[in-house]
């Protein structure tokens, strides 16, 4: 599994709250995140590193992990899919 870095597109409200709104894949796509289901500080077990991960609901009812650690965002893939 590897670790693929992806820019995000977020709303940062007035309390400091980031919200994910949208992930951009490979600077082309622009893939709407429909609802962030948990936020929560985790550890990524599978391709190391740690910071808040954030559970969100994409497309198709696909869930996925998206992780925030040290200003920077990715994804745990285990192809070069979303």
């Amino acid at each position: 599994m590897k670790r693929k870095y992806v820019d995000v597109i977020c709303l940062n409200d007035q309390a400091g709250n980031i919200k994910p709104l949208y992930l951009i894949w490979d600077n082309e796509r622009k893939i709407p995140i429909l609802k962030v289901k948990e936020i929560c500080p985790r550890a990524s077990l599978k391709v190391g590193g740690s910071g808040l991960r954030y559970t969100c609901l994409f497309d198709s009812n696909r869930i996925r992990h998206l992780y925030y650690d040290r200003g920077k965002w990715y994804v745990e893939l285990n192809d070069n899919v979303l």
